[in-house]
């Protein structure tokens, strides 16, 4: 059992249904070229491709599981492609699941987290608001001349996951395809959130009385949250 059971089943069914519907695809991260890792500012006159603008849909969150729910190295995508797109502005999700043995959550889920938003490539510019589950990215008209692929976003992301310690296999996956489909995953980015900042409020306030936490609902439902605060009350103790 993991804190994101609930979620990771969600994720897997929309997998599942979007592969049925032949919308769904793998990249091949073994035939896919490094992509040159760097800052870069993209104004608005050099952006070829906007992902997530305010004026369109975006989500994206993180979760992780034990090994053998996430094992290897995947990223998947719905929706066009970058170089596909046709330009302008296209809703984007942007989901992280990782594998692992996990001994500290909080301290797992700050690594992942830090992890993430420390990725940079040349040409691609993300601004996240981790606090609203959303990631505005722009990519530069050369970047997209070059052969830019959200497969090589999806390979950077995987590669630097796997380096933390006890990491076993990490998978992403990106919606493009439309306003409809990235907020299919609203409901289980919500979950997720509610997840996080009910092991982050335990970690942080120290304050283990259930029946005013608003976030009671939450444990009461996650047995793993459940089993967390049982140990951090022992140890205050």
């Amino acid at each position: 059992m993991g804190l994101f059971d609930a979620q990771i089943n969600e994720l897997r069914a929309s997998i599942d249904a979007w592969q049925e519907a032949g919308r769904l695809v793998t990249f091949d991260l073994a035939g896919l070229r490094d992509w040159p890792r760097g800052e870069t500012l993209v104004l608005e006159e050099d952006c070829g491709l906007e992902l997530g603008n305010p004026s369109t849909a975006s989500i994206t969150f993180l979760m992780w599981a034990d090994p053998g729910v996430v094992d290897g190295r995947k990223v998947r995508l719905v929706g066009p492609d970058a170089g596909d797109a046709g330009g302008g502005t296209i809703p984007f999700a942007q989901v992280i699941v990782a594998g692992g043995e996990f001994a500290d959550e909080y301290e797992a889920f700050r690594d992942l987290r830090d992890t993430v938003y420390d990725v940079r490539l040349e040409g691609f510019m993300p601004r996240s608001l981790p606090s609203r589950q959303t990631t505005w990215c722009r990519v530069s008209n050369a970047a997209l001349a070059g052969g830019f692929s959200l497969g090589h976003l999806g390979a950077a992301l995987v590669d630097d996951i796997m380096e933390l310690d006890n990491v076993s296999g990490a998978e992403v996956l990106f919606v493009t395809g439309s306003v409809i489909e990235v907020n299919s995953l609203s409901g289980t980015a919500a979950g997720a959130r509610r997840v996080v900042d009910a092991l982050m409020k335990m970690y942080t306030e120290k304050n283990f009385d259930c029946t005013t936490c608003e976030y009671k609902d939450v444990c009461d439902s996650v047995m793993e949250l459940k089993d967390i605060r049982r140990k951090l009350a022992e140890e205050r103790t």
